[in-house]
């Protein structure tokens, strides 16, 4: 089979972007003005209980369900919306999102005066106005606990004046909730670990959501499985809100090259001695799949720092990794909890390319996107969930076969 890649891939829109869009919207009462709103079920879902949350209105007795399913910003960011929202609320979602962490969250809201009964989904909130303050926030587990507090503080009386504690993770994402509140008119204060915003109203701007850097990724390792050849990602831009952008830098290493233009990033692959390689997922955990997947492929030597907090997405990723690259590759892995190593990796000596691969995907649309590259280095396999994609990228298995088409 030939393994140059050719073609062009049309990304979704960021979901980070658009979401923080939406709340900042019901946040400020006025329609969403957005070019390029992602289509990813998560986004979607949040658009719908927002939608939902304003028709329902208050009751004093009756408890209205608003069901997160499996998405943990969405959770975060409706949990400081309906504890501010005068109503009784249950929030809920899968088996999975209620193991994932709150309880940070639950507690500054709490510090605010927030009635919220449990530590973890499903949670009943009392919902009534917050007239906001000073507040302390454990920003050790996930930085969305912070953007859920920053996103409803303008509508806040005293404002918010909130100080981070512990060692803060996926800062890039906290800095992109800020940059939007800006562009919406808002003014955000930043002192190290603390930050204030002022009682203030958002003001109503069409915003344009760029092309998702983490859908970008898997592309990044499709050309770097690759033999070579031109892809091109459509909307893709270097300067970007995203701190996955820096995807583009990761990716050298393994010989792919980006080079940008008016239509997007066009993608090379050229010659590159394998040398070992250190990464810190800490800001970027979404980007933890694709790389680890690439340095297994190819056969590289790699640290991966930071991935202490990876037990607690969808799934436990790199149990879930090692787990379905280990049907396929051999190799000697070091896992820390904060710390992940892996020596050179080679295929099993009884794999062939007929083997009848079925890679589980724990319910993780990260876990599926960034194995099905694998194809390019050991043909076709299987998923057993392969509809997990559509959580943040809807067309995902339509431009694989796509472009696996024009091989």
């Amino acid at each position: 089979m030939n393994r140059l890649l050719k073609g062009s891939v049309s990304l979704p829109g960021s979901k980070s972007e658009s979401n923080r869009a939406l709340m900042i919207a019901a946040y400020g009462g006025f329609p969403l003005d957005v070019d390029g709103l992602s289509d990813a079920h998560d986004t979607v879902l949040l658009k719908t209980l927002l939608e939902q949350s304003s028709l329902r209105g208050a009751s004093a007795t009756k408890q209205s369900i608003i069901d997160c399913e499996d998405a943990g910003t969405v959770a975060r960011f409706m949990l400081t919306y309906l504890a501010n929202k005068t109503g009784i609320w249950q929030l809920t979602g899968t088996e999975r999102l209620c193991q994932r962490p709150m309880a940070p969250l639950i507690d500054a809201l709490r510090q605010l005066g927030a009635e919220i009964i449990g530590d973890s989904l499903p949670l009943k909130i009392v919902g009534k106005p917050l007239k906001g303050g000073f507040v302390t926030l454990d920003a050790s587990q996930s930085s969305q606990f912070a953007s859920s507090l920053l996103l409803a503080a303008p509508t806040w009386e005293h404002g918010l004046q909130l100080t981070l504690t512990g060692d803060p993770v996926s800062m890039p994402y906290l800095e992109m909730t800020i940059k939007i509140m800006e562009h919406y008119g808002v003014q955000v204060v930043r002192e190290g670990n603390t930050i204030k915003v002022a009682h203030q109203s958002y003001q109503p701007r069409p915003f344009m959501v760029s092309s998702d850097w983490s859908a970008a990724s898997y592309w990044y390792e499709m050309m770097a499985l690759s033999e070579g050849g031109e892809l091109l990602l459509k909307g893709l831009k270097p300067n970007s809100l995203q701190g996955d952008a820096v995807v583009a830098e990761w990716f050298k290493p393994f010989g792919v090259i980006a080079t940008f233009e008016p239509e997007g990033a066009r993608l090379t692959k050229v010659p590159v001695d394998p040398h070992d390689l250190v990464f810190d997922f800490s800001n970027t955990p979404d980007l933890f799949p694709s790389i680890f997947v690439t340095s297994v492929a190819l056969g590289y030597r790699a640290r991966f720092q930071g991935v202490q907090n990876l037990s607690i997405k969808e799934s436990n990723r790199v149990e879930s990794l090692i787990s379905e690259l280990s049907k396929i590759y051999t190799f000697i892995n070091i896992y820390s909890g904060n710390e992940l190593v892996i020596e050179k990796s080679v295929l099993n000596e009884s794999f062939s390319n007929t083997n009848n691969v079925i890679f589980k995907t724990y319910l993780d649309h990260r876990i599926a996107m960034s194995l099905a590259p694998l194809a390019m280095q050991i043909g076709s396999f299987h998923f057993d969930n392969p509809d997990v994609v559509t959580k943040s990228y809807p067309t995902f298995w339509d431009d694989v076969t796509k472009i696996l088409q024009l091989i």
